[in-house]
């Protein structure tokens, strides 16, 4: 089997680390639930106070379709928000209960080669001081294939139009897999010269972009392939926000 992950930069690492030793630390993070047709958020630290509000969302593509005011096969479940001594960070929590990959009937008339695609698109708005400084997401996986069975898992963390985060995973048709656990992580912010053209004003509306993209190729019809998302099949986006100077 042989397994090839896009990493990201090695610049980026230290920040990575610092923004997921903060999530990871859920006893200082508060759930605050949904309310109304705009998600909030609030955090009081040295009697500061800094709101996030995510004003629309939508998920579309081949393995999923919902909006914020539309119900569909993904939900918004929560909006968290935790202090830090030199940036703020906020958690979006969706689930995507439905979406997956699974292997067609068997059926001589289907491609061997099919896939399922799904994008999540959060316009989020700081408070007026603040802007978005780095996004990162974190998604777990499970899947099983064949032994004659490939497959491709892409994931693409963007944040307003640029990439800023990209894995690809991919395994070859040598031996069979069965419910094999990925934890997925992706960390990063756009460029100094992307920032300052897409940035410039704080409390600006800003897009926040994650695509899951599953392939699988098969050898006979009825080889097998199924991925799917794991645990409570979750997502979750955390901003990291700076304060404009």
């Amino acid at each position: 089997m042989k397994s090839n992950i896009l990493s990201l930069p090695t610049r980026k690492t230290q920040r990575q680390r610092k923004l997921w030793m903060l999530w990871i630390s859920q006893a200082v993070l508060l759930s605050l639930a949904a309310c109304g047709t705009e998600a909030s958020a609030q955090t009081n630290e040295e009697g500061s106070s800094i709101v996030i509000n995510i004003k629309d969302w939508t998920a579309a593509g081949s393995g999923c379709r919902a909006r914020m005011n539309k119900s569909g096969d993904v939900e918004f479940a929560e909006l968290r928000s935790a202090p830090a001594s030199a940036s703020k960070l906020m958690v979006m929590k969706f689930k995507l209960p439905k979406y997956q990959l699974s292997s067609p009937p068997e059926n001589p008339a289907t491609s061997l080669t099919f896939a399922r695609e799904c994008a999540l698109r959060v316009v989020a708005v700081p408070q007026v001081q603040y802007r978005i400084k780095s996004v990162a997401a974190r998604t777990p996986v499970n899947f099983s294939k064949d032994e004659k069975t490939s497959l491709k898992m892409q994931y693409i963390l963007k944040l307003d139009g640029h990439i800023v985060a990209h894995s690809l995973k991919e395994i070859d048709e040598s031996g069979s897999i069965r419910n094999q656990d990925d934890k997925v992580v992706l960390a990063g912010q756009p460029s100094p010269e992307e920032a300052a053209v897409s940035r410039q004003d704080c409390g600006s509306p800003q897009m926040i972009g994650f695509d899951y993209t599953f392939i699988a190729g098969r050898t006979q019809p009825n080889d097998q392939a199924q991925i799917k998302l794991a645990e409570d099949k979750q997502l979750e986006l955390a901003v990291e926000l700076e304060a404009c100077r």
